[in-house]
Order: C-alpha cells, then sequence, then structure tokens
C-alpha cells in the first residue's frame, strides 16, 4: 500500500487538522482539474501518506470509511490533547484485550480514528 486517501468536502481544514493535530507535514498540493484537489502529507513516526482529495462536485461517501490506527504512548494523555483541540471522541480509552488501550476518535470528515496503547 502505497497510502491512504480521504475525501473531503473542506480541504483547507483538513489539511490543518492533519498538520496542526495529528502531526502530519504537509508535502505538497496539486490541482488535478479545475475544482479538484489533491494535498499530500506524511506522518514523520512511520512514514506513512496520506492523500486529502477534493472535488467542487463530488460528494463524501461516509459508508464503508476507513479509519487510521495510531499508536500511543499513553492514552490519557492523547484523549487530552485530543479534548484540548475539540476533536469528537467517540469511544473513550478502555481497557481491551492482552492489556492494550484503545480510543476512538473522528476527524473532520467523519474518518474514524484509532489510538492505541500497547
Amino acid at each position: 500500500m502505497k497510502s491512504v486517501v480521504i475525501r473531503t468536502t473542506d480541504i483547507q481544514k483538513s489539511i490543518n487538522f492533519y498538520e496542526k493535530i495529528m502531526g502530519f507535514t504537509f508535502d505538497s498540493m496539486i490541482s488535478a482539474a479545475p475544482g479538484k484537489q489533491i494535498a499530500f502529507l506524511t506522518d514523520p513516526e512511520s512514514g506513512g501518506k496520506l492523500e486529502l482529495m477534493y472535488n467542487e462536485r463530488g460528494k463524501v461517501c461516509r459508508t464503508g470509511s476507513v479509519s487510521l490506527t495510531f499508536i500511543v504512548d499513553q492514552i490519557r494523555a492523547a484523549e487530552e490533547y485530543l479534548t484540548t483541540n475539540k476533536v469528537r471522541i467517540l469511544s473513550s480509552p478502555k481497557t481491551i484485550k492482552d492489556g492494550k488501550k484503545i480510543m476512538t476518535a473522528v476527524d473532520p470528515n467523519g474518518v474514524e480514528l484509532d489510538f492505541i496503547e500497547e
């Protein structure tokens, strides 16, 4: 897999979220066609690539969306950070099998973000 693509209705809001809150690095943006933009970002920790795609005539499909998983050192610190930045948390931290802790939040496009403390 080369990258994950998220379709968005507000590309600047999505770029801001992934840069300022999630710590991704903005690489570049192209205009694929009139009314179509693609922003490229990288997660400096994992090297994972993210593409944010905007089409002014397109619709964002939320059904069957992907979810992104992030490994964190401290789940409570991650919860506090997200709450401070007004990120909506869908599922508060809880302990699951093998003592792992998990929490689920959501990005501005409705994409689920899972945070796991191992």
